[in-house]
């Protein structure tokens, strides 16, 4: 209870500080101050201090991912951004996860804040699966696998399709992702169309398929300051 109240008071006067500054810039004493700049820095500060106890790797790693794209002109780190600190904050939250996967779920059987969920199970056709603040695997196992929807916020996901088959020749996979890093694993035979929109994202592909017709996979979606990397194996 105290710990929500000290969330409650800190959060508060965040809100508070930032209705200061947005007079004080309206007078004019800021000059040309960024004022989404500075809502989505108390935003994302918000976030991070929130999720340092109990720890959540992805509620800290993103939201400083997002801290460098915003001031990348700033810190001189243009190349870096979009994708590539995004990419860095997905690898970063599943290797923290993983590291310290056991101390997170000694945490979880108090607090239930943050879970690293790894699946591998029988599946369906059609698969849902959603994360929010936490990092999942999914082994996707169907014999007749016809569509995927993912949904992550804040999170990280590594989706394995290496063990799912089409049999109809065609398979859709819709993303609908913010402020997180997702991995996508697909077999280099089948044939793969893009059609995500991005809105200061980025998609990365690691090796190079070999179609072989047997297969087509469609991606469909959006994501929002996020990043995905498609590996083919």
């Amino acid at each position: 209870m105290k710990c929500n109240k000290n969330n409650r008071i800190f959060t508060g006067l965040l809100f508070i500080i930032a209705a200061i500054i947005l007079i004080i810039s309206k007078l004019g004493y800021f000059g040309d101050f960024n004022l989404w700049s500075l809502a989505l820095t108390i935003f994302f500060v918000i976030i991070i201090i929130k999720s340092i106890y109990p720890i959540k790797f992805a509620g800290i790693l993103f939201p400083l991912a997002f801290l460098c794209i915003i001031y990348s002109k700033e810190l001189g780190i243009e190349q870096l951004t979009p994708w590539t600190v995004l990419i860095v904050a997905t690898l970063g939250t599943i290797g923290l996860s993983i590291i310290f996967q056991n101390k997170v779920n000694i945490n979880n059987k108090v607090g239930k804040d943050y879970e690293f969920i790894v699946i591998d199970e029988e599946d369906k056709s059609n698969i849902v699966q959603k994360t929010s603040f936490s990092g999942i695997t999914k082994y996707i196992n169907s014999d007749d696998f016809k569509q995927a929807d993912l949904h992550c916020t804040c999170g990280a996901m590594e989706i394995y399709f290496d063990r799912a088959k089409i049999k109809d020749k065609t398979a859709v996979v819709q993303i609908t992702s913010t402020c997180s890093g997702i991995e996508l694993f697909l077999p280099k035979e089948w044939t793969i169309e893009n059609h995500i929109s991005t809105t200061l994202s980025g998609i990365d592909e690691k090796n190079r398929n070999t179609p072989d017709g047997s297969a087509t996979l469609l991606l469909i979606g959006e994501i929002t300051l996020s990043g995905i990397t498609i590996t083919f194996v």
